[in-house]
């Protein structure tokens, strides 16, 4: 390539359009004049519309990357243009109605739809461009887009007088147009612009299908004259007439299927004979061709034949995942056994600079370099700069410092000519099994061999370069439009011929191919960092989040009723408002107009909201029963506005604005907001010396200690060494699980037959393939809640899973967190394989960041998983009461007593009482009841009060006192005192002290916080006072047992149960055991409870897998009756007050 400076390259004309006109310009004709900072068309294109999360590439953990979502405009479907078609226009202001709906149907998905579905291609849309920041026209590439036109051979002559692309000089300033990117060379500088090979029209291959059709008609003819001769004779019984006849046009229908074969396999031969001369011609005529990309290609073609498979395990980790996800209802699983590269390598078509790189004005832009890192950190880069800081050279960060370019390239691929089996492993190919079964009662694999015919996708990258080796750090890769990719497939084995490619099978797998590289375009996109990859780390050593918005919603005054009774049933959901997913729900508050809430909620702040210009939403929604709810109104904020006050609440009075007419509404919201940003580590807790690795081990093994790598910055240097301070309590915690070592299920059974001399159990090491290996998923369990749930990996003993999630934890120092492993099995519950508990306070006590491989334990399988933890702190304003877990059972140690104000003189006669949470209630005896000069008293037993309690920091104990109205529509009781969790620490005995309340709406009220707001807004009087201890007991135990209504409930409460309660049990039992005499009921629980244990463990009868598939079947048939029965009560429609599951589907 010549060596051509930025200010060097120059501008297209009209003449001479650019190196990406065949392949990336919409239109030649100019459009009308764009915004200042927009870049007009290129090819390319999304499947529209916001999102965020991460990504993990390299095998085994070998590579770090982050998906950043940003919000775009979508200009209508019907905007599909043809290649000489006028520039779409920007789209216009949505309606409020149209917004409406949008939001709500991103909030509240359709059902049935699936992640193939993003990979419909779309028209012409505008997008803002993740690599240079500015709006650029896109449209998803076909292979026809690729073929390129015509161009002057003396051009390319270096004899020739004229002078060649490279070495002219660009036009002045004042010739440049503005509405076209630049700089970016005017003539075409790619040998690929040489003249190609005619495209063979379909007329052409005419009279050769005709002559195969001629041939077929000929056949059938002489069959249907032997037909007469030889069926249709006289004496010709019927069985040898259908004999005959059977015979006959069997052979009939085998030519015209064999006709109609060769027809398509003439055409693709065709196609691939042409896409061969075009490599041919590249390689014959690249030395002459300034700005070529052969010599890149050559490279390619070096290196594609030398890369170890493993390393596109993550690709193929994403399709598999997304195929899973979107199987018919007849598959229940796919798998892709095997991949291959070949030798035959992707090309590179063409390959130009973008704007915003240096040479540039305004170079460097500190919104792209650097927009990863917090205020803090920027303010601390700019203190070094001024020379304030005391250390210059350990305080810069290298996330800001470096320079950047930026690409645009175009890719194709094409297999080899030729058909014969030796040629197709030199072209991509994938082993897929797809499992097909019905109700859950077989599966059977049906192997599925898939051969690459072509793709092509057009990309954009930033790469960073840095001071320090190896000099580049972080690469940003966006894709300009869903890639077209063409596969072949062919049934049961590689030996077979293709079969007419299995028409749906293939369109799936196309389908499931492009859908995962959706999840790159723009304005999505993935950074990697190339200096970790490259010094073969690749650990996250920081989480994506930057800060977290603590957020508290007060209460709401005057809302408009939505229901037929003048009321309204109110909540309220915070989420990022073109994002659209919910973040946090409020309690639902039933017929209310002026609710009061009084909840804090903590969201993560990342780069995407941002870089994605987000605004934060608080919306307000009205819970209906039966039917769908509906979205009233809501407050937007922009997250860009908000960060600049870090380190502090403040307080809003905001109206609430709708949909329709985007005009005010009736009602106001009080709500409290504050940016809180990650803390730098303490570098007096810093550590020497390698602090994971045992004493004893450092001097012998230094291999295994665990160092910064010559990639890393100080601050993820220091993450290895520090530990989090003590002083600070809360934080982001970053889990990834990595992959899993060895996992195998444990031999139940043991040796059989002849077993004297013979091993007791197999001790051999887990093969890679075979008939009984699980298929096995993670489920991330923090303080008994569980948070995050990884995909099924059909079938192998070393699943490579590369997923996490981060969450905001409350207190890191009584953290516990497990990974349970569990094997999906058909026609029985999933069996745990083991179960990984980590403490917080134990793993973090050297360092912030460790990665690790934890032994799976209480489980019925073997193996180690390799997973990364990662904290960050965070300084928030949460009181000591708001550190605690959301799940735990609330204990009433002692009585409890109500006793009058002065104001009411009747006092309190009732010997009613009964105490409520959410789930559960407990009515206390009348007969532990005294009343004294109209004071009560109840002494309940101590082992019997235990309510279990969850989403504690929306949720209260309500006492309610007296007998109630008569009939449902009177009230619960004639008093009651409403006591709320948020204001009761962990695990100690607390005294409370809570007004009685007597009014006309108590049902109405117990779920309002009784704050002076609410006495201004609601009908009441205090008539009393309730006074008890209680102790608010973390996290789950046996009292939970029959609360665990949901398959995620049912299964954080076998973690627990097999950790923790099996103990627990344990000591029960022994103590039952030491009596001098056992009772019936004793032998009873102690037979219930060595039953439990040994089913737990498939031991017993549970090691018979007709006994394990009737307890699946039995509850199965349960859960049908019960979703049956909440249909026709209405219940159920929202049993989603514990929490939803984060999943990586």
């Amino acid at each position: 390539m010549s060596a051509v400076t930025a200010q060097d390259r120059l501008i297209p004309t009209e003449e001479h359009p650019g190196p990406l006109a065949q392949a990336n310009v919409v239109d030649k004709s100019l459009p009308p004049t764009p915004a200042p900072g927009t870049i007009p068309p290129t090819v390319g294109g999304s499947a529209n519309g916001t999102g965020n999360g991460h990504t993990n590439g390299g095998a085994n953990g070998a590579a770090n990357g982050e998906v950043n979502g940003h919000a775009t405009g979508k200009v209508p479907a019907n905007t599909t243009q043809p290649e000489h078609a006028s520039t779409p226009a920007k789209p216009g202001k949505k309606t409020g109605k149209d917004e409406k709906k949008e939001l709500m149907e991103r909030m509240q998905p359709p059902k049935g739809s699936k992640p193939i579905d993003v990979a419909q291609q779309k028209g012409d849309r505008w997008v803002r461009d993740p690599v240079t920041g500015q709006d650029v026209l896109i449209r998803d590439p076909t292979f026809a887009e690729f073929r390129a036109k015509g161009l002057d051979n003396e051009t390319l002559d270096p004899a020739h007088p004229k002078a060649g692309t490279a070495l002219r000089r660009p036009p002045s300033p004042s010739k440049q147009d503005p509405r076209l990117p630049a700089p970016v060379a005017s003539e075409v500088g790619n040998i690929c612009i040489q003249p190609f090979p005619p495209e063979v029209d379909e007329a052409d291959l005419a009279p050769a299908k005709t002559i195969l059709r001629t041939g077929a008609i000929v056949t059938t003819a002489l069959c249907f004259v032997t037909w007469i001769f030889a069926a249709c004779g006289k004496h010709i019984g019927w069985v040898a007439w259908f004999t005959r006849s059977a015979l006959i046009w069997s052979i009939a229908a085998v030519v015209w299927v064999g006709v109609e074969n060769a027809a398509r396999k003439i055409e693709k031969e065709v196609e691939r004979v042409r896409m061969n001369l075009l490599k041919r011609r590249a390689e014959v005529n690249s030395p002459p061709t300034p700005e070529s990309v052969e010599w890149m290609n050559a490279l390619v073609k070096l290196i594609w034949g030398l890369v170890n498979p493993d390393m596109f395990i993550p690709i193929v980790d994403m399709v598999e995942d997304t195929l899973q996800a979107s199987l018919p209802g007849f598959v229940d699983a796919v798998r892709i056994a095997d991949i291959g590269q070949g030798t035959n390598p992707v090309r590179i078509v063409s390959m130009r600079a973008l704007p915003d790189q240096p040479g540039q004005p305004g170079y460097p832009r500190e919104e792209w370099v650097g927009l990863d890192q917090d205020d803090g950190s920027r303010k601390q880069a700019a203190e070094v700069e001024q020379g304030d800081s005391d250390d210059p050279a350990k305080q810069i960060d290298t996330e800001q410092t470096g320079d950047y370019l930026n690409y645009e390239i175009s890719i194709s691929y094409q297999a080899l000519p030729g058909q014969q089996k030796r040629l197709r492993f030199h072209n991509i190919h994938l082993m897929l099994e797809f499992f097909v079964g019905a109700w859950d009662w077989f599966k059977i694999p049906i192997p599925i061999y898939a051969t690459v015919e072509g793709f092509v996708a057009t990309a954009r990258f930033r790469v960073q370069f840095v001071q320090n080796p190896p000099f580049v750090r972080n690469l940003t890769l966006t894709l300009m439009g869903v890639p077209k990719v063409e596969v072949s497939v062919e049934p049961f084995t590689k030996k077979l011929p293709n079969v007419l490619d299995l028409p749906f099978i293939k369109r799936f797998v196309e389908m499931g191919i492009a859908a995962a590289c959706a999840e790159f375009i723009a304005p999505k996109s993935m950074t990697l960092n190339l200096a970790q990859l490259l010094a073969g780390d690749g650990v996250k050593k920081d989480t994506r989040a930057l800060g977290v918005f603590v957020v508290t919603v007060h209460h709401a005054v005057d809302l408009a009723a939505q229901d037929t009774n003048g009321k309204s049933d109110p909540y309220i959901v915070l989420a990022y408002a073109k994002f659209g997913k919910p973040l946090y729900s409020t309690r639902i508050i039933s017929g209310d107009l002026n609710p009061v809430w009084e909840e804090t909620a903590v969201l993560l702040v990342t780069e995407d909201e941002l870089k994605g210009e987000e605004d934060l939403s608080a919306m307000l929604w009205d819970s209906d029963k039966r039917s769908a709810d509906d979205l009233v109104g809501r407050v937007t904020i922009p997250v860009v506005e908000l960060v600049k006050e870090p380190g502090k609440m403040v307080a809003r009075t905001d109206p609430l604005r709708g949909f329709e007419d985007a005009n005010d509404m009736p009602g106001t919201l009080h709500w409290e907001i504050g940016y809180f940003e990650k803390v730098p580590l303490n570098q007096a807790l810093k550590k020497e010396e390698s602090p994971n690795v045992p004493a004893e081990i450092k001097g012998k093994h230094e291999q295994i200690q665990e160092k910064p790598t010559i990639a890393d910055t100080q601050a993820e240097a220091d993450a290895l060494r520090t530990p989090p301070d003590s002083t600070i309590p809360s934080g982001v915690l970053s889990i990834i699980v990595h992959q899993i070592n060895n996992l195998e299920r444990q031999d139940i059974k043991g040796a059989s037959g002849n077993r004297e001399g013979q091993a007791g159990q197999d001790a051999s090491e887990p093969a890679e393939e075979g008939e009984n290996l699980p298929s096995s998923y993670c489920e991330i369990i923090v303080n008994d809640d569980m948070i995050y749930k990884t995909r099924v990996k059909q079938y192998s003993s070393m699943p490579y899973f590369e997923a996490g999630t981060e969450r905001f934890i409350r207190d890191w120092r009584e953290t516990v967190v497990r990974v349970q492993v569990r094997d999906a099995r058909v026609r029985e519950k999933d069996p745990v394989l083991g179960i990984a508990t980590i403490k917080l306070s134990e793993l973090f006590k050297n360092a912030s960041e460790v990665t690790r491989l934890f032994s799976l334990q209480e489980g019925v399988g073997y193996g180690r998983a390799n997973i990364s933890f990662m904290f960050r702190q965070v300084k928030t304003p949460l009181p000591r009461a708001m550190l605690g877990w959301e799940t735990g059972t609330l204990e009433i140690p002692g009585d409890i007593q109500i006793e009058p104000t002065p104001e009411f003189t009747s006092g309190f006669s009732t010997k009613s009482l009964e105490v409520c949470t959410t789930d559960s209630s407990y009515k206390v005896p009348r007969s532990t009841a005294r009343v004294e000069n109209g004071i009560v008293t109840w002494d309940p037993p101590v082992d019997k009060v235990r309510l279990p309690v969850y989403n504690r920091y929306s949720s209260a104990v309500t006492f309610e006192i007296g007998s109630g109205g008569v009939g449902p529509f009177g009230p619960d009781s004639d008093f009651i005192a409403v006591g709320w969790f948020k204001d009761i620490p962990d695990d100690e005995e607390t005294q409370i002290r809570i007004p009685v309340l007597k009014g006309s709406h108590l049902r109405q009220l117990k779920h309002n916080y009784i704050n002076e707001q609410t006495l201004q807004t609601h009908k009441y009087e205090i008539v009393g006072w309730l006074t008890c201890t209680v102790v608010l007991d973390s996290g789950l135990d046996p009292d939970h047992e029959d609360f665990q209504l949901t398959q995620p409930e049912k299964h954080r409460y076998e973690a627990y149960d097999r950790v923790e309660g099996q103990a627990q049990i344990a000591e029960r039992t022994a103590r039952i055991q030491n009596k001098d005499e056992l009772s019936k009921s004793d032998k009873k629980e102690i037979n219930k409870e060595k039953q439990h244990q040994l089913n737990m463990r498939h031991r017993g009868v549970m090691q018979y897998q007709a006994a394990r598939t009737g307890k699946w079947s039995k509850e199965g048939l349960k859960k049908r009756v019960g979703s049956l029965k909440d249909k026709i009560t209405g219940n159920g429609k929202k049993d989603n007050h514990r929490g939803n599951v984060e999943t990586e589907v």
